[in-house]
C-alpha cells in the first residue's frame, strides 16, 4: 500500500522565513517575500489553472539563496532554486510539484523567462513587490497635513518620484504578464499627477 505524502505548506514557508530572518539586506526582506505571495495570489486570480501551491512555496523560498550569494554573483536564483529543491526532496515531495516550484524560483530574476505560469506570476510579483503604488501618494497627503521633516520632505519625495518615473519603462518592458503591465500604467498615472501637484 502506498502512502501519499501530505506537505505541510505552512512549515515549507516558515523554514524558508526562517533562512531570510538572517539575511541583512532591507530590500529583500521578510516583508518583501509575504508581498510577492500577496502579488502572486492576485495575479493568479487571472489564471484559474494556476497551481497555488506552487506559487506559496515559490514566494516564500525565491529569495533564500541572497544568503550565499557572493557580491561578484547575481545568482541568488540559481541557488534558491536548489536549495528549494533539496529541501522539498527531503520533505518526499511530488517530482513533478518540485520541478514547477524550482522552475518558478529559478526565473524570477528579471533577466530570465519562466515558461509555465506560476513561474510567470512569481516572476511579475517579484518586480510589482518593489514598486510603492501607495507609499508616495500617501507620503505626499501627510505633508500637506503638516508631517514634513528634514528627512521627509517634500524635495526628497519629488526626487523619488522621477526617478521612479526615469525608470518605469524599463520597468514596464520586464514585465510579462498583461495584468502586471496594466498596474504599472495605473500607477504611472498616478505618480504625474502626484508629481504635477508638488511641482506647481
Amino acid at each position: 500500500m502506498t502512502i501519499k505524502n501530505k506537505l505541510n505548506y505552512t512549515e515549507i514557508c516558515r523554514d524558508a522565513l526562517k533562512i531570510m530572518l538572517s539575511i541583512r539586506d532591507g530590500a529583500h526582506n521578510v516583508e518583501h517575500i509575504v508581498r510577492v505571495y500577496d502579488w502572486s495570489r492576485e495575479l493568479a486570480k487571472n489564471y484559474p489553472e494556476t497551481d497555488l501551491n506552487v506559487l506559496k512555496v515559490a514566494a516564500y523560498w525565491h529569495d533564500v539563496g541572497r544568503k550565499y550569494e557572493s557580491e561578484e554573483t547575481d545568482n541568488h536564483n540559481i541557488i534558491s532554486g536548489n536549495m528549494v529543491e533539496e529541501y522539498l526532496i527531503k520533505k518526499v515531495a511530488p517530482l513533478d510539484f518540485i520541478s514547477k516550484v524550482k522552475e518558478a524560483v529559478i526565473n524570477h530574476s528579471f533577466s530570465f523567462t519562466p515558461k509555465s505560469i506560476e513561474g510567470k506570476i512569481i516572476h511579475d510579483a517579484d518586480k510589482l513587490a518593489f514598486f510603492p503604488d501607495h507609499t508616495i501618494p500617501d507620503s505626499y497627503d501627510s505633508m500637506k497635513e503638516g508631517y514634513e521633516t528634514k528627512s521627509f520632505n517634500r524635495t526628497r519625495l519629488i526626487n523619488a518620484l522621477q526617478k521612479y518615473l526615469d525608470n518605469i519603462e524599463y520597468l514596464y518592458q520586464g514585465l510579462l504578464l498583461k495584468e502586471s503591465k496594466a498596474y504599472y500604467r495605473k500607477v504611472e498615472s498616478n505618480f504625474i499627477a502626484t508629481l504635477k501637484k508638488m511641482t506647481k
